[in-house]
């Protein structure tokens, strides 16, 4: 399949009418789009993927974000980090083939509101927060900051990260999250720490991240060792017990 990006202009026009259109984004298929501009409003991209679809088998549609992070992340692994912060990307994936996994992962029909479509098809807030919230880059993010080749199982971190909502929020929606390697030292101490018998939970996970933004402030991140950042955090772990 062919990756389709939306136009820049189709897609603040759709954003900015939301409060009249929110109710359309409940419909059964995304026909409605074109009605609305006359014509489509997406453009083939010059990436050919796998066809693909993603889990929308769970009751509770979190239990599929580990299962469908691999999913997106093993066939869009190619994307720069630049490609990969293009809201029309994400935008145009929303609206066209991932359409009903959005308003499935979101609850879109019974929470059709203004926000929840702005936050999950569109991107509703400052760049960094707004890739962990739209539907299909929140996939690609979190696999982009958690894969780790050099493990047995490169998506062991993912996993962890996975357990609950709230640790992707304390993880990755901070600014220490922009590097991969910060990511996977931070993950690799938590997991360490639960593995020794420490209590690890999202009041943890979320001192732990406070930790890691104070450490920000004293130390560049990136030009410490990847070793040196986890035995800072699992000292911290430690000490919180």
């Amino acid at each position: 399949m062919k990756l389709e990006f939306i136009e820049e202009d189709s897609m603040l026009a759709l954003k900015s009418n939301l409060t009249q259109i929110a109710a359309k984004f409940a419909s059964e298929d995304n026909g409605w789009i074109i009605e609305y501009f006359g014509k489509s409003p997406f453009i083939d991209s010059k990436f050919t993927v796998e066809d693909f679809t993603l889990d929308v088998s769970q009751e509770k549609p979190f239990l599929t974000e580990f299962e469908n992070v691999q999913r997106v992340y093993n066939r869009l692994q190619f994307l720069s980090d630049s490609q990969a912060s293009d809201e029309r990307l994400w935008v145009g994936l929303c609206l066209t083939q991932f359409w009903k996994y959005t308003q499935y992962r979101w609850d879109i029909q019974n929470k059709c509101t203004h926000d929840n479509i702005k936050q999950h098809f569109f991107f509703g807030f400052g760049a960094r927060r707004s890739l962990t919230r739209n539907a299909i880059a929140r996939l690609w993010w979190i696999g982009r900051l958690t894969y780790d080749e050099k493990r047995t199982d490169h998506y062991e971190l993912t996993r962890f990260v996975c357990e609950n909502a709230d640790y992707i929020m304390h993880i990755l929606e901070r600014n220490t999250s922009n590097s991969p390697m910060i990511v996977r030292a931070f993950l690799a101490a938590v997991i360490e720490a639960r593995k020794e018998g420490l209590p690890i939970n999202t009041d943890t996970v979320g001192d732990l991240s406070k930790y890691l933004n104070l450490l920000g402030g004293t130390y560049i991140l990136d030009c410490l060792s990847e070793q040196v950042i986890h035995d800072k955090i699992l000292a911290k772990a430690r000490e919180l017990k």
